[in-house]
């Protein structure tokens, strides 16, 4: 007898263990995304020798500003520079800011980061969650799959290890820019930097 109760206690231990994995396993709706490992999103040149990395916020309007300057120069400057987005959503000041970088990286996993970055900048003032599932809407992403990634934070571990990377760089705020890792003092002067680099080379 005493041994089939133990028998018992084991297999339904089993089966709580087995729950907590599965529970911890979904979002907080009970949505569930596989792991998707898609490339960080890069416009330019792959191989270009000229990086240059912006840290930044969906919500913040300086970063919004900045956007302008940022579309400038990869129309100027194309295949010669290589440029990269980080996120350092500011979570104290912007409560939407986390989720719509969260909702960013869902895109790419569809090939549609850049497309749904514009759509972001666009509507900074409108990002609550149902207004980043509108857009995955508009751009024709599987909503289905999008609706799961989102709601199930597959992208947090993304979004923190972006912002843990400004930490270690002492980032005093966004929007911040590195180029080939030093970092720039004055974002308006971004093109002239990196025009400066390319004569350096």
């Amino acid at each position: 007898m005493k041994q089939s109760v133990r028998v018992g206690l084991g297999v339904g231990g089993a089966v709580v263990i087995l729950l907590i994995v599965w529970l911890v396993g979904r979002g907080s709706n009970g949505s569930t995304y596989p792991s998707i490992n898609s490339p960080r999103p890069v416009l330019g040149g792959v191989e270009a020798k000229v990086l240059v990395e912006e840290f930044s916020d969906f919500q913040c309007p300086a970063c919004g500003a900045a956007k302008i300057v940022v579309d400038d120069v990869i129309k100027t400057f194309g295949d010669r520079i290589r440029f990269i987005y980080k996120h350092y959503p500011l979570v104290t000041a912007h409560p939407y800011a986390f989720p719509a970088a969260q909702a960013s990286e869902c895109a790419n996993d569809q090939g549609k980061f850049w497309e749904y970055y514009d759509k972001l900048f666009t509507n900074q003032n409108s990002l609550s969650e149902s207004d980043l599932k509108a857009y995955a809407v508009e751009l024709k992403l599987n909503t289905d799959n999008f609706n799961a990634c989102l709601d199930s934070k597959a992208k947090r571990d993304i979004v923190r290890a972006d912002m843990e990377e400004g930490n270690k760089r002492n980032l005093k705020g966004t929007p911040s820019f590195f180029i080939n890792g030093e970092p720039l003092a004055d974002w308006s002067t971004l093109k002239a930097a990196i025009q400066s680099k390319l004569l350096g080379q």
